[in-house]
């Protein structure tokens, strides 16, 4: 490339610059990056997304009370919408466009929707795709599948695919799965011959190639500190409400799956399983409201669970935050104001130079009569 930018010139024999970029190209090249897991985000999209959402909040002008104050509302906001996500995908069924799929039928099952788009449409992307064995035979045993696209009467898109069906491991050339956590088209083309040859451990998705990250049940884990303790290593006065709170979450979620397949079954299971349900339910009842009183239920607040009244910052002194769209529409607002006054200005110049004008023509005529 230098040789190329800068020919007969003395750059061409060595640019230090260039050469310091590619001996860190490892770093910064998407070809090096392929086996780094990077969730699909460019070098700065993490960056500029954090800058353009603090932004929103935050203020050159603020003094550090401030600052705490709207970085504190920063989280909030970001919780709150984590939140309404989290439930929103627990209520809603995926739409699957080929119903007959066991591997997108799993795929709604287990990952959000975001998630479930994108391996739906590198699942549909793969119909277009023709797969041929490999006749060499590995030392390790895996078998090789070739997949590659037709355009134009050319191939794209070519790809190997090495499959070890005992372990039902799967390793394509793209590379998709490393860096972004999904499975991608080529794999799935391969998994769907197996599937459709007799190979059950490739009619769904393998637990291996399951993100814990990328599925429904990603927020309900136990957080482990340094030293191996679940939860915060200090016990501090909410820890009691932020136990209610999680169990509390656990329990509404369990009890929303079971009502969505309750609501589903036939008539004869859905009754049995409501009686069931009845017995146990009154069971339990009866048993903790032994163990649970009145005092209980008031000395410790179920953080979490309450909606938060909004502030009207205007009462507390504090300047509301207004967006580009309306700080240029009040720009214009005073801007047509200052003309409209400038004109009444000029207009009663005026009037009163023709009001003494006409006086001085009334005087003249007065005179010749």
């Amino acid at each position: 490339m230098v040789s190329d930018c800068f020919p007969n010139s003395d750059i061409a024999d060595g640019h230090q610059w260039l050469e310091r970029l590619k001996k860190f190209r490892h770093r910064w090249c998407s070809l090096w990056l392929r086996d780094q897991f990077t969730a699909g985000m460019l070098t700065t999209q993490a960056s500029e997304s954090c800058n353009a959402q603090v932004r929103l909040f935050l203020k050159p002008r603020h003094d550090l009370d401030l600052f705490f104050i709207h970085f504190s509302s920063l989280l909030a906001d970001k919780r709150r919408k984590e939140t309404e996500s989290d439930y929103n995908a627990k209520q809603s069924i995926p739409y699957i466009m080929l119903e007959n799929s066991p591997i997108l039928q799993h795929a709604a099952k287990i990952f959000t929707p975001k998630i479930f788009e994108k391996i739906q449409k590198q699942y549909l992307v793969a119909e277009s795709y023709i797969i041929k064995k490999l006749s060499d035979n590995r030392d390790d045993g895996m078998i090789g599948y070739l997949i590659y696209m037709m355009e134009d009467g050319e191939r794209s898109d070519e790809r190997v695919v090495l499959v070890d069906i005992s372990t039902t491991t799967l390793v394509c050339e793209c590379r998709m799965f490393r860096t972004l956590g999904v499975l991608c088209r080529h794999m799935i083309k391969v998994m769907r011959l197996l599937g459709d040859f007799g190979e059950a451990s490739m009619r769904s998705i393998p637990d291996h190639y399951i993100l814990k990250r990328w599925t429904l049940e990603a927020r309900e884990r136990e957080v482990v500190d340094v030293d191996g303790s679940v939860g915060p290593s200090a016990p501090s006065e909410n820890d009691a409400g932020k136990g209610i709170a999680m169990r509390y979450r656990e329990t509404t979620a369990m009890l929303n799956q079971l009502a969505m397949n309750m609501s589903m079954a036939d008539e004869k299971d859905y009754n049995k399983w409501m009686g069931v349900l009845k017995k146990v339910c009154n069971e339990a009842n009866k048993a903790l409201s032994k163990t649970i009183t009145s005092e209980d239920r008031r000395s410790v607040p179920i953080t979490g669970l309450t909606l938060k009244e909004k502030s009207n910052p205007r009462r507390h002194g504090k300047e509301r935050y207004k967006s580009t769209n309306e700080k240029e529409r009040r720009r214009k607002k005073r801007e047509y104001r200052k003309r409209m006054k400038s004109i009444e200005v000029v207009t009663a110049d005026d009037t009163a130079h023709s009001d003494g004008h006409l006086s001085d023509l009334d005087d003249n005529i007065a005179q010749w009569l």
